[in-house]
Parts: C-alpha cells; structure tokens; sequence
C-alpha cells in the first residue's frame, strides 16, 4: 500500500513541515489501538441491561431466530420484525454461541466492530496522510461520545459504519489508481452495508461521490476504475441470496414494511411524534463528536493551508449524511455516524499539518468548557439534594455520567497539549515524551471507570430485572400481560411472549378457569423533566396514571399475589412505578393473548 503507486494526478499544495515521525512503533499500535477500543467498549457493557427499546429487540429477535433454525426472517415477540435486514442477527447468533445469551453476547459484535473500525481508521490516515494522522483518527474515534454509547450498543449501526468506511477507502483507491482488486472489497463492503442496515449503505458513498465531483473538487472522476456495472451485479446477487427467500416467505411484507414503514415513512413522518428541526444535527454532532469537536477550529486551518482532491473526498463524505438526513422527518443523533470517521480522518490531518490559531484555540475553549461545566453539574448534582431511597441507585449512575465527560475534558487536553501542539512547537517547548502515554493511561483508565460504575447503577433499577425473581418459577404456561409500561426488555430477560396493551386499556380482570398469569401494569411515572425540576427546586411531581379495574381486586380472586416495584426506564428515560399481580387464573379475553 505505498504512497508513490496511488498518489493523485492532481498537484496537491505543500503542507506545512513536521517532524520526521518514528516507524519502529507503527506496528505496535496496529495491535495497541484496537486493543485500546476493546477495553473502553466492554467496561462496563456485561453489567449495564440491555438498553429498551432496540437492544432487547434485536437480541430477543436473535434468539427467536435461533429456536425456529429460521435465519432469513427475523421475529420477536411471535410476531414478525422486518425493519431491519439480517446481518447483525447473524453476528449476535454468532456470539450467543461463543459467550451466551446475554448482554455481553449481544454487545460482542459492536464491541469487535468497533475495534475493527479504530484500526481502519488508522491504516487509512496513515496512508494518506501520516503515521500521526492514524494515530489521532483511530483515538478519536474510540474516545468520541457517539461511538463510546454505540461502541457498545446492539443494535445495526456499527457493522453499516464499517462496511461504509471500508468501502469508502476502497472508492478513494480505485479513483487515485489503485488495483482492481479493491474494486472487490469496495462490492463486498456495500453488500454486507445494505445486509446490515439497508440501502443507507450504498446512499452515503454515492452522495459523497457527487458532493466531490460537483461542488467540493469539481475535477474528471475515472468511473470506470470503479467498475460498477460488474460490481453492482456482484453485490445485488450477494443480497439476493438472502433477499428473495425473504421476500417469498413473508410474501413481500419484507420489502413494503422495511422500507415502506421504516425507511420511506420515517421519512415523512417523525416516528416518535417530535417538531422537525432544521439545526437538530448542527447542534447533536458537536455532542456526538465530543471532545474532538472543540478541534473543528484545527480542521478549519488545515483545509485552508492543505486542501486536495483526499481531504476534498473525506468532507463530501462527512457531508453525506447531513444532507440525507437534514430534510428525513425522523432525527435522531446517531443517524450521522456513518459520516463521522471522516471527520476523525480529516483532524488527523490537522493533528499532523495544522498550527495552532486563534479561532481555534477560541472554538476548542468554547466548546471544552460546555462540556467541562456538563460534567462538573452532573457530579454536584449528586451532592445538592437529599436523595430519597429508591433514587439512591440512580446516584452513582449520575456522578459516573459526569465522571464520562471530564473523563473527555481530560483526554481533550492531553491531546492539545502532545498531539496538537508538537508539531508547531519548538523541541524545548514539546512536552515529555511520557506526558502523552501518563495522560491519557487516566483518561482512559477513568473512562472505563465510569462506564462501569454506570452499568452496575442502571443494573439495580431495570424493572425487567427487578421482576426476574417473580416469574423465574412460574410454568410455562404462563400468561404475561403488560399495561402502560410495554418495554421489550420484559420479553428478552423473562424468555416468555407477552400480551402488551396500552396505559389507557385495562387487562381485564382475573376470574376464570385456573392457568396461571403474571401481569404487569404502570401506576405512575416520573420524567426527566420531572427529575430536572427537583433538582433545581427540591420538588418531585408525579405523573398518576389513571387506574384501571385491576386494581380493585373482588373477593373470588383467591391465590393472587400482588407486589410493586420501582425502577428505571430507560427508553423514557423516566422512573416507573410498577403493580405486578401473580395468580393462577388467565384473562378473561384469551383471543388476545400469544
């Protein structure tokens, strides 16, 4: 992969001189950086539940996909799950084998593909810029906030993230002259992007292209190094081998409900019911990139000083998903991901090419202090206020979310002050050589401190746990019914099909015949902005949720037991109080249930 074999036709200006940069320790950070990944993904991930409501459901989907031997066509809860295509069920059943069926098996497969991810990154920026620029693109895409939350997650979006960057570098091989044979990793890659989230895979690069020929390069492409008639044929064949048995036996419920219903839709209608925002992802990505957004400033100097047809291509293809996306109804912060490994790509430029300047030391103190005083409110708030007992398992989840972001702060400073810096300084102003490995040894070491504390804190207030003791001896004739608080969580941890009605309806009461039912309904509710309000006032109000019949229990409903739990959920982000009722009779209405 040398420099001199691919480097582009086009003159490229001078960038500014640095210091010759040590090889003998290249090889060691191929294995170093991913390793460095590794850790930070799995603190914490065995013991934080899976997060409602896309963990469970696609870890439930998995398992369910395993009992049946049915691979091509996911289910969950009985029913059929179609949003998203098979890729990630295939690697979770993949690691349900090797570590179980659990939060860390859910998880390994994101966990490893981000490791993958950090050493792409830096092999890339190491060939097309310098052994400092992989450096500075592979550690800050293992320390963003953005990929440290799904770096760890279950759910589709790494292994889409790594299909794209690897088919993006094999774009920018091919167009700089490169062998035909990336032509078949750039297929390959788009194939296994649209199995694991669909035709966004192959939407991002393609935006990206036109971006660089038409507005950010505006120079001849060589199309036909691409060869996209042969290798479009490729990778549709690849998806069909899945896609045309799925397509037949949910007689094309595939198709009209994954992408009418959770593509196209989406597009036109926000899911979950909030005001579009035009400005949403200008404002989510410098907290998704956090801490190397307060480096924007760097990237800004070094386009200017160095720009060409690589640094041209890496900021169409960051630009891709904010014009996908922008105008899609639908917004949510990690629908830019896709897009972020350019970023990194193009501050290890700046890291290696860049001095430091006013305005961006300016955009890095603005943006380092919001995250700094972020950080220092969510450690004090866990001191201002006298926590009730059942909160009390959400304070140290509070001080390890502050712990993360001055964890962030730290790691920022380390790398302004070594990697950001060494390059313009003089050799007596450089810091030790033993400031960079000490400083960020603690960064990294609070960090997955932090992540830990958090999921052993969220462990002892998810509800679906909290009620494993109730059920765990319960036949497996079991009725479960869910009213108001219908999370998936309760069908992976519990192993059984649940009826799920809304808060507004009422289970129905329990008379009968004599199978046994375990049911569980929401009484009431606090929300976050009921959590922020006693923070800043010391009053708690409580959202009451209207009884319904179940309530009132009659005099013939002999042998049922009933219990309360609190807990915290985590797709409300709210704190739930929970009726839980146990009998040996069914509902009245069987019809309804699985």
């Amino acid at each position: 992969m040398s420099e001199s074999s691919v480097s582009p036709p086009d003159p490229r200006p001078p960038v500014l001189p640095e210091p010759v940069e040590p090889a003998a320790g290249s090889r060691l950070l191929v294995f170093a950086l991913p390793l460095l990944s590794l850790l930070l993904s799995f603190s914490g991930s065995a013991a934080l539940p899976l997060i409602d409501r896309d963990e469970p459901r696609f870890a439930e989907a998995t398992r369910e996909m395993g009992a049946r031997g049915e691979w091509s066509v996911p289910f969950f809860n009985g029913a059929y799950r179609l949003d998203k295509p098979p890729l990630i069920y295939w690697l979770m059943g993949l690691c349900f084998r090797i570590f179980g069926e659990n939060e860390i098996g859910a998880r390994m497969p994101s966990i490893l593909l981000t490791a993958l991810l950090c050493l792409f990154l830096f092999l890339m920026g190491r060939s097309l810029f310098s052994l400092r620029a992989g450096i500075v693109a592979a550690l800050s895409g293992a320390t963003s906030l953005q990929f440290l939350i799904h770096g760890r997650l279950a759910v589709a979006d790494m292994p889409m993230v790594v299909s794209i960057v690897l088919a993006q570098w094999a774009i920018l091989r091919l167009l700089e002259g490169a062998r035909p044979a990336w032509s078949w990793i750039l297929w390959l890659a788009l194939a296994l992007g649209f199995l694991a989230k669909g035709p966004v895979a192959w939407a991002v690069p393609l935006v990206s292209l036109l971006l660089w020929r038409f507005l950010l390069w505006r120079s001849p492409v060589p199309w036909r190094r691409l060869h996209a008639l042969r290798g479009s044929a490729i990778a549709v064949g690849i998806i069909a081998l899945w896609g045309i048995p799925a397509l037949l036996s949910t007689h094309g419920a595939f198709w009209t409900e994954g992408m009418g219903e959770h593509v196209l839709r989406r597009g036109v209608e926000a899911f979950d019911g909030r005001p579009h925002f035009w400005g949403y992802y200008l404002v989510s990505s410098l907290l998704s990139l956090f801490p190397w957004s307060a480096f924007l400033g760097w990237i800004l100097v070094s386009l200017r000083l160095n720009y060409s047809s690589r640094s041209a291509f890496l900021l169409s293809w960051f630009f891709a998903p904010f014009l996908l996306f922008t105008p899609y109804a639908t917004q949510l912060p990690h629908y830019l991901l896709p897009g972020f490994p350019a970023f990194f790509l193009l501050l290890g430029q700046a890291a290696a090419t860049a001095r430091p300047r006013r305005v961006s030391l300016a955009i890095f103190w603005t943006l380092w202090s919001v995250g700094f005083l972020a950080g220092s409110f969510a450690l004090l708030a866990t001191l201002v206020r006298p926590w009730e007992p059942p909160y009390r398992a959400l304070r140290p989840a509070l001080g390890a979310l502050g712990g993360i972001l001055l964890s962030l702060c730290l790691t920022a400073l380390v790398a302004k002050a070594t990697l950001f810096s060494a390059s313009a300084a003089s050799p007596r102003a450089r810091p030790s050589p033993f400031f960079l490995p000490i400083g960020l040894g603690l960064s990294v070491l609070a960090l997955a401190s932090s992540f830990q504390v958090l999921g052993t804190s969220v462990r002892m207030v998810e509800p679906a746990l909290l009620l494993r003791s109730l059920w765990k001896d319960l036949p497996r004739e079991t009725v479960f019914v869910a009213s108001g608080y219908t999370e998936p969580s309760l069908v992976f941890y519990s192993g059984r099909r649940w009826s799920m009605e809304s808060g507004e309806k009422s289970p129905g009461s329990f008379s009968g015949t004599t199978a046994p039912f375990f049911c569980v309904r929401l009484e009431r509710e606090r929300t976050l902005r009921d959590a922020l309000q006693w923070l800043l006032s010391g009053r708690m109000p409580v959202q009451v949720l209207p009884t319904p019949s179940l309530s009132s229990a009659r005099s013939n409903d002999v042998g049922i037991k009933t219990a309360r739990i609190e807990g915290f959920d985590s797709a409300r982000f709210s704190w739930v109080d929970l009726e839980v009722r146990v009998g040996p009779q069914p509902m009245e209405s069987p019809a309804k249930l699985p």
